[in-house]
């Protein structure tokens, strides 16, 4: 594709508004922790060129991250950052059952505007207290529906690269 990378993929961040979808990005993008919670107005980018090894050696893939604002509010200006998107990362919070008990309306929203791309299901915010969505449940959830699970923390870095890293070789193997 160029000099500098192999591939070139959009990838979509989504999920409940809190969830972390905006820490997870700019942890993988800028490599630390945003403290202060700002609500993302529409969509947040980044972009972050990573090699990763593949079952064809080293590649090297530009990756465009579109993380989206997760309130029901902006659902209506979501399906335009969905436009050609080749992957994504569904995040929910371990500490909130309800942003799991919201996966399935994600993957149906994901599914009318972008069918079949590979998704990388992630659980956040592993590093706080009072987890409500058992790590056997979340598996379960995510082999039921043809994903991979992480579990996460933005804030600490734990397991960040691995999911962007893993949707990455997943996207090069799908190409």
């Amino acid at each position: 594709m160029s000099g500098d990378y192999d591939y070139l993929f959009k990838i979509i961040v989504i999920g409940d508004g809190a969830v972390g979808k905006t820490s997870l990005t700019v942890r993988f993008s800028q490599g630390y922790f945003k403290e202060d919670y700002k609500m993302t107005i529409g969509v947040d980018f980044a972009v972050k060129t990573v090699s990763v090894n593949t079952n064809n050696g080293l590649k090297t893939a530009k990756l465009q991250i579109w993380d989206t604002g997760g309130q029901e509010r902006f659902s209506y200006i979501r399906p335009l950052y969905y436009r050609g998107a080749m992957g994504g990362l569904l995040v929910y919070d371990v500490t909130k059952r309800e942003s799991f008990e919201h996966l399935e309306n994600w993957l149906e929203e994901v599914g009318k505007h972008c069918p079949s791309i590979p998704m990388v299901m992630v659980g956040n915010k592993t590093d706080m207290p009072g987890r409500a969505v058992s790590l056997e449940e979340a598996l379960e959830y995510a082999i039921n529906h043809n994903m991979v699970y992480f579990e996460t923390s933005a804030k600490e870095g734990t397991n960040v690269e691995a999911a962007f890293g893993d949707l990455t070789r997943i996207l090069i193997d799908y190409t």
